[in-house]
């Protein structure tokens, strides 16, 4: 099954997705308009990502990727390494998962299921991201 090395493999990981993802014009306008902040709280290995569209970057858009903030979000989702990684790919049915409690979230579930449609496209971007850092492995 596939899965991270360690914390530093997952957050490189997010490194590389996040510069990427903002690129994504029209899914980044969405997501700055809604002024979300997303904390996701991944296991084997334990990350804490926060996503924060309050917060402008370096690049002057709104949109910051934090480990471990302590910034409050309005949604924190739960899951393994391994639901994440199936999650950015496109290949989880999050509705089944969180039904299984492979996820579990913490927030509004019509806020969360929003934000859902508005990054869909960003699926694409996470399996070129794993090839061109060699984790072939973990592309399903």
């Amino acid at each position: 099954m596939p899965y991270y090395e360690n914390s530093e493999q997952l957050k490189e990981v997010f490194r590389n997705f996040w510069p990427r993802a903002k690129e994504q014009e029209e899914v980044h306008e969405k997501l700055a308009k809604s002024g979300i902040i997303v904390r996701f709280d991944i296991e084997q290995p334990e990350v804490h990502v926060t996503i924060n569209f309050q917060e402008e970057g370096e690049d002057g858009k709104l949109g910051t990727l934090s480990f471990d903030s302590d910034v409050e979000p309005e949604i924190a989702v739960w899951s393994t390494s391994e639901t994440t990684n199936k999650f950015w790919q496109g290949k989880l049915n999050t509705t089944i998962a969180m039904a299984k409690g492979e996820v579990k979230l913490d927030g509004s579930i019509a806020k969360a299921l929003g934000l859902l449609s508005k990054i869909k496209p960003l699926f694409k971007i996470y399996p070129e991201v794993l090839r061109d850092m060699g984790l072939d492995h973990m592309v399903l």
